[in-house]
């Protein structure tokens, strides 16, 4: 994105936020952002927004943000240049390979996820990946965060569920903060984030904002990230959405630092275009990269982290078509440095996931980790002294020079083998046994039987226990 062009979004969207403004649903949100100058208007709860407001929202917002994880080798630093993996985490359905069908997620399926998640080195922020279906709604996030600091040592980053409340918002903290020593230890190093999206276009809905609040209020990372589809709730203009989304960030923005200043802010989107034939969202499609490479402009315009969504097929399954739509939707996000993608192990337009996809995700990362580090141009890296000594015709494998760097030049697959076929192996047969889909079956099986997640002391793991036995009840005698 040109100078020019950032210019011509960033002012358009302020001419939006102060003719159209931002409608919040919510009196303590409206009081908040009356209380940094936002003009509101409290019949139709709409927030309007003067450059001013949103000049210094943007300025109390941390440019350096770290996600902090159990483990403080997992630790992620962001604005730094690289770029970071986490896991998807909404799905409703499960693809259970064994069965071979489609299922309802379930309280062990996010156990399972966040395991296997916690094994796989290229996801370096964990999102347990689905809404388990049996349990209370309210409760699912509660489930999702004991489930993901039970089972991985790194950063455990989940999208606010649906029925989702501020009390199970504060009973979320209290797992957090009982992992750490306390809310005061949680705001130095808060192990947890969440996502949030606004409703497209330009409002934010009535139980969000209350989940929201209480996250802000305590200091717990927030990504927010817009849902927009192109064509239908925003322009079909790839420019035209990144205003609407720009607008709803931005306000989101201003409200986060208006409850709680310096609460860490992540600037996302999650969002893609309309297929004009079916009017479903495709979140497989190319010109969604096109969309996301511009969100993560506008957050380095900013200054702020990026949090983008990939990774993400139409496929029904695992296959050649989930992996050509995401590698076309990832690779350029990679390319434009985004700080975090999320989405690993999703396919069926993110509505279904299965551990095989998150397996085969894992290897697309990390080719796309290695193609985004590009390569080096020290004296060492140029290796003129090895050149001189093997000369013309010579060859470089027995050198020492190739010994010392062929680890980190090279990447190699872990699910396939580059080992070529003889004549008589070029058959259907042998190449259903190198098929991806069956290899990462079988690493599966390999993780959930050997994979060890580093234990929580088992005093804290009772106190996690309580907190959920606790609100189990607490919802048991209001129905």
């Amino acid at each position: 994105m040109s100078k020019e062009e950032f210019e011509a979004i960033h002012s358009t969207t302020l001419r939006i936020l102060s003719n159209v403004g931002v409608r919040f649903p919510n009196k303590e949100a409206l009081d908040a952002l009356a209380n940094i100058g936002a003009k509101i208007n409290q019949k139709t709860m709409v927030a309007y927004f003067s450059e001013a407001v949103l000049r210094d929202a943007l300025k109390s917002a941390p440019k350096k943000v770290t996600l902090y994880a159990r483990n403080p080798d997992y630790d992620v630093e962001l604005s730094n240049g690289k770029v970071h993996f986490c896991t998807s985490g909404c799905g409703v359905y499960v693809y259970d390979m064994d069965l071979g069908k489609r299922r309802m997620a379930t309280r062990a399926d996010a156990k399972k996820f966040a395991m296997v998640a916690d094994a796989l080195p290229n996801y370096h922020v964990v999102q347990v990946e689905i809404m388990p279906g049996d349990v209370p709604e309210q409760l699912a996030d509660l489930h999702r965060f004991q489930a993901g600091l039970t089972n991985s040592s790194k950063h455990i980053s989940n999208v606010i569920a649906p029925g989702a409340t501020a009390e199970t918002a504060q009973e979320v903290v209290e797992v957090a903060a009982s992992v750490v020593g306390g809310k005061e230890e949680l705001k130095k190093r808060p192990i947890i984030s969440v996502h949030q999206e606004p409703i497209s276009p330009l409002q934010y809905d009535e139980n969000g904002l209350n989940v929201l609040i209480e996250y802000a209020k305590n200091c717990i990372p927030i990504s927010l990230y817009s849902l927009s589809m192109g064509g239908a709730t925003a322009p079909v203009t790839v420019g035209g959405q990144l205003v609407v989304i720009n607008a709803e960030i931005l306000a989101g923005i201003a409200l986060v630092q208006a409850v709680s200043p310096s609460c860490p802010i992540l600037y996302g989107a999650s969002a893609s275009v309309i297929d004009p034939k079916t009017g479903s969202l495709a979140m497989g499609a190319p010109e969604r990269a096109i969309i996301m490479v511009g969100v993560v402009d506008l957050a380095r315009n900013y200054g702020l982290p990026s949090m983008v969504a990939a990774l993400n097929t139409e496929a029904s399954m695992p296959g050649s078509q989930a992996t050509f739509e995401k590698t076309a939707s990832t690779l350029p996000l990679v390319l434009a440095g985004a700080d975090v993608i999320f989405g690993g192990g999703t396919f069926d337009s993110a509505n279904t996931y299965s551990c095989e996809q998150l397996v085969i995700d894992n290897e697309l990362c990390g080719g796309m980790l290695r193609i985004a580090r590009g390569f080096g141009a020290t004296d060492e890296d140029l290796a003129r002294d090895t050149i001189e000594k093997v000369g013309i015709g010579g060859q470089f494998l027995a050198e020492k020079h190739t010994l010392r760097h062929v680890n980190a030049e090279r990447w190699i697959p872990s699910l396939y083998s580059r080992m070529k076929k003889r004549e008589i192996e070029w058959n259907l047969e042998s190449f259903g046994r190198h098929d991806l889909v069956a290899a990462a079956k079988e690493r599966v099986k390999k993780i959930v039987e050997t994979h060890k997640p580093e234990p929580l002391d088992i005093e804290v793991q009772r106190a996690i226990d309580h907190i959920v036995t606790k609100a189990e009840r607490r919802l048991s005698k209001r129905v």
